[in-house]
Parts: C-alpha cells; sequence; structure tokens
C-alpha cells in the first residue's frame, strides 16, 4: 500500500506531497487540475512507462530540468528521476541500473479512458498492451522481445541493400523465427492465463463473456514456408511483413467481435474488466494485491455496472480513484475512502 507520494517539477506540480495511507484513495477535482498526473506518475513508478507519452521528458514542469517522483509504501521508497540525459531509478537509496530490474517492485494496474483503444484502436496499442503487461509477469521476455526487434531490423536493413546476401538474410531470417516462437509461446500462455481471469471477473460484474485470442501473421506450425512465402513480397517492400511485430489480439463480447458490435458502455466495462482480470493475475504471480488506479472510471457506465464495479473494488488491494465529483463515487466506496481535493495552481491535496 503506498503510503505517500511526493511530486517535484512532474506536469502541473511543482512540489506536491500527500498523505495516502489508505486502502480506497479519491482524488476529487475539476479537469484538467492534475488528477491523472497523479496516476501517472503512479504508473511510471510501477512500470517505467507513462499511459499518456512514449517521452517522458513531456512530463517535465515547464522550464525545469528535471522531475522527481517519490512513493513511499510499507516496505520501500520509490524515487524516479526524469530528465533530458534519461531515466533514473532508486529503491531505498540504491541505484538500479536497469529498468528491467526495477520493474516488478510496485505492481499496479491502470484504467484510463483512453483504453477503450484497446478495442477501437490499431494493432500496435494491442502489441503494446500485450508486450508490458507480459514483461510486468515475466522478465524474461523482454529479452527475448529486445532480441527479436533488432533481428528483424537487421533483416530490414538486409532487404535494402543494393547488394542483397541471400545467405545472410536465410541466417537472419532463422534467427528472427527462433525467438519468434518463444515469443509467441509466451503470449498465448499470457491470453490463456488472462482469460481465465476474465471468466471469472465477467460474471462478478455480471457482463457478458470477454474472450481474447492471439491472431498470427504466419503459420505457428510452419513459421518458415511462411516466411520464405512472403520473401519476394518482403524484397519489393524492403521490409519483414509478418512476425510478431505484425501480430494482434482480438477480443470478442459473446463470440462477437467488440470493435464491430458492441455499444461504448459495454466497450468500456470489457477493458475495465480486462485490467481487473489483469490484476487478479499479477496477484497470482507476485502473492500480493496489485495498486489499481481507476480514471474517470464511472462515465458511461449504467446504475447496475457501477454497483457491481463498486462491489468489487472494495474486495481489492489499494484502488486510487479520479472524479470531478464526489456524487459519483457510490456510498459503499465513499464511506471508508480518504478523499483528496486536488486544486488547480494551489497544488496541495487536503482531504
Amino acid at each position: 500500500m503506498i503510503s505517500k507520494i511526493t511530486l517535484k517539477n512532474f506536469r502541473l506540480y511543482d512540489n506536491f506531497s500527500f498523505n495516502c495511507n489508505n486502502r480506497l484513495v479519491i482524488l476529487s477535482g475539476k479537469n484538467a487540475v492534475g488528477k491523472t498526473s497523479i496516476l501517472e506518475a503512479i504508473n511510471i513508478a510501477s512500470t517505467t512507462k507513462s499511459h499518456r507519452t512514449t517521452d517522458l521528458t513531456e512530463a517535465i514542469l515547464e522550464q525545469k530540468d528535471y522531475s522527481q517522483i517519490n512513493l513511499l509504501n510499507d516496505n520501500d521508497n520509490f524515487k524516479i528521476i526524469l530528465s533530458n540525459e534519461g531515466k533514473s531509478y532508486f529503491v531505498n537509496g540504491v541505484k538500479i541500473k536497469h529498468a528491467s530490474d526495477f520493474i516488478g517492485h510496485l505492481p499496479t494496474v491502470m484504467f484510463s479512458p483512453s483504453d477503450i483503444e484497446l478495442i477501437d484502436g490499431s494493432k500496435q496499442i494491442r502489441r503494446r498492451f500485450l508486450d508490458l503487461e507480459i514483461a510486468l509477469n515475466d522478465k524474461e521476455y523482454l529479452s527475448y522481445l529486445s532480441k527479436y526487434k533488432k533481428l528483424v531490423t537487421e533483416r530490414n536493413n538486409i532487404l535494402k541493400s543494393d547488394n542483397l546476401d541471400e545467405a545472410y538474410l536465410s541466417i537472419i531470417t532463422d534467427e528472427v523465427i527462433s525467438n519468434l516462437v518463444i515469443i509467441n509461446k509466451k503470449r498465448k500462455s499470457f491470453i490463456d492465463d488472462l482469460n481465465k481471469k476474465l471468466n471469472e471477473t465477467s460474471k462478478s460484474l455480471g457482463i457478458k463473456n470477454i474472450n481474447l485470442k492471439y491472431q498470427e501473421t504466419y503459420d505457428i506450425l510452419n513459421p518458415k514456408k511462411s516466411f520464405m512465402d512472403k520473401l519476394r513480397y518482403d524484397k519489393i517492400t524492403k521490409s519483414t511483413n509478418i512476425g510478431t511485430h505484425r501480430d494482434d489480439m482480438i477480443i470478442y463480447l459473446d463470440n462477437k467481435l467488440a470493435i464491430s458490435y458492441a455499444s461504448e458502455g459495454e466497450k468500456r466495462i470489457s477493458v475495465i474488466a480486462i485490467k481487473l482480470a489483469l490484476a487478479k493475475l499479477m496477484e497470482e504471480n507476485y502473492g500480493i494485491k496489485p495498486i489499481i488506479m481507476l480514471d474517470d472510471v464511472y462515465a458511461s457506465l449504467d446504475k447496475d455496472k457501477i454497483q457491481a464495479l463498486s462491489n468489487y473494488v472494495v474486495k481489492g488491494g489499494q484502488t486510487f480513484i479520479t472524479t470531478t465529483s464526489i456524487l459519483e463515487i457510490p456510498d459503499v466506496i465513499l464511506k471508508d475512502a480518504l478523499v483528496i481535493r486536488i486544486e488547480k495552481e494551489k497544488n496541495d491535496g487536503r482531504e
């Protein structure tokens, strides 16, 4: 459980600190006052990534050289420094050299309104989701993914060469396939595990059954043949057109494509269910309940879904919820919650 958060030169905050040693924390305030930025900071401290940008220097307060995030929980003190020179990570004052070694110390799951892009957005968004969530649960995955990306880049460089070396291309292709098979297996295993948790979560929320399916751009039983069949086209386009960097994750509701048949409300609650299923999976892997962050979660949900989600949340671990009005928060949550009022410019939190 996070007990204290301190932000320096982060987004709107020049120097902001508040205690949050409570299982349910409500961040209340008008739009654009920095509520989501607090969740973003927690997310960066957990995953080294932001859900809002791929360039973390954007989170540095204007005209400042760096940002600093400090989180204190029951056992550890986490510090992240962001600057134009890069990112630095510390746990209990000890600098962590590699991001992969920092990830996993503070398990979290976050829902943001933009997560609806998991259904409506591009394949790249869904692959990024898969890669991040698998990496949080399987550190070995990052090394295979990094090697695969370098190999695909090398293969593309060969394809772009004026004097294409067929023998070298074949060797690199075999290496690509070797890593592809491992990544494919890990992605499918993760989706299978997540589907099991989704079945439980869907029932708890009283919604349609959600099922995720991995969609390859090649025949996993004979990937070599798939690459050979695509070789002529790869040479024409000077690019690798199949592989795990082109694959997708399809989301179904009651065996129908969510992107085609689900309403906006159904899409929203489906993504929320996926995130809550992730929390269950993470709890199983880490042995502790992850911190859940719900950004503007109650918008577009009907009364029954709001009640079901609230009943689910009160049984979980520490949860941060943002809202423009505490009137949106059901009594079952509000009665035990710590309410932090976020006000623009003052940058001070108070109960």
